[in-house]
């Protein structure tokens, strides 16, 4: 997603009792898993596009999401540890590569814009770059994207007159562009995420108008954006999987799960308006910022996520 403090870094241990033994390829029968999106998949690609900037001497650039020295995020996530779509790949034996860069646009830039004065970070420019380096894509693999909370904090943080719903609809066709970019190549499986619960993430939750604005946004982008690919999904050879993420991060708020997080509220490691202590038990919290999951919620949302490929791939 975007933004954090851009002078801190995480170290942690990966998660790996809650890790599930990889899947068969036989009942998944992908060949790698290639990633697009931003902060909420990003494995470091943020980290490495930030020092080239800063290498540069872009005007502004920092590293991001922090300086390794700092110790608050793990090895250039945005998080304690590994992303969900890291754990997704882990469960289904495949190999990944993950081209997601923190801070992403649905279409072209990035919420940190002083990154567009060095690349074209943004959701499009990720797909046309994977693209030109591979003008034939794996009909075999799958071929994961998300985005589209940057260009909501991009609103809410910059006062963009554009209306949330036009950005809605803008984000939702960006999509539908980037998969069909993909699909030219020759890519043919998808699984497309749909808006994060923005109103749940601490720095928004405590603003009651933000939060509002959060649940209508993420409404009319997931309605939006499945009514735009619907004609894709229908095309012959291709099969799209969508992935409701904020209806995965609703069921890890409910009571009855067993894997039930105690704290769903607060963030483990504090970092506005300046870092604080880190919790004692990260794996019991929702969130590790105030914007991003703890690897735990991760890797739970990937077994979400697995679960949904699983039954889609059995349909087929």
């Amino acid at each position: 997603m975007r933004r954090s403090l851009a002078l801190f870094s995480a170290v942690s241990a990966m998660v790996s009792t809650i890790l599930a033994m990889p899947t068969s390829a036989a009942e998944i029968p992908f060949s790698r898993l290639y990633v697009f999106g931003d902060s909420y998949s990003d494995s470091g690609a943020s980290r490495t596009v930030s020092s080239e900037a800063v290498n540069a001497k872009i005007p502004q650039a920092v590293v991001l999401p922090a300086d390794d020295k700092t110790g608050l995020y793990w090895k250039g996530r945005w998080s304690n540890g590994p992303t969900a779509v890291e754990d997704l790949a882990n469960k289904m034996g495949a190999p990944i590569e993950n081209v997601a860069v923190g801070g992403a646009r649905c279409g072209s830039g990035n919420y940190y814009t002083w990154l567009d004065g060095w690349r074209d970070t943004g959701l499009r420019g990720q797909v046309l770059s994977f693209i030109y380096a591979r003008p034939r894509l794996d009909p075999a693999a799958l071929y994961v994207l998300g985005a589209s909370a940057n260009d909501f904090f991009l609103h809410e943080d910059m006062a963009t007159p554009q209306p949330l719903p036009a950005i809605a609809e803008q984000c939702a066709q960006e999509m539908k562009g980037a998969i069909e970019l993909l699909q030219q190549h020759g890519a043919r499986h998808f699984l497309i995420f749909g808006a994060y619960s923005l109103d749940r993430v601490p720095a928004v939750a405590k603003d009651p108008h933000a939060a509002a604005e959060a649940r209508a946004f993420q409404a009319e982008y997931d309605r939006r954006a499945q009514t735009a690919i619907e004609p894709i999904t229908a095309s012959a050879g291709s099969h799209i999987v969508w992935f409701s993420w904020s209806n995965a991060t609703e069921k890890l708020l409910a009571n009855n799960q067993p894997e039930r997080l105690s704290d769903v509220v607060h963030p483990c490691q504090p970092t506005l308006p300046a870092p604080g202590k880190v919790c004692g038990d990260p794996d019991a919290h929702l969130w590790w910022d105030e914007y991003h999951p703890t690897r735990r919620a991760h890797a739970l949302i990937a077994q979400q996520m697995l679960d949904v490929v699983r039954e889609s791939a059995s349909a087929h």
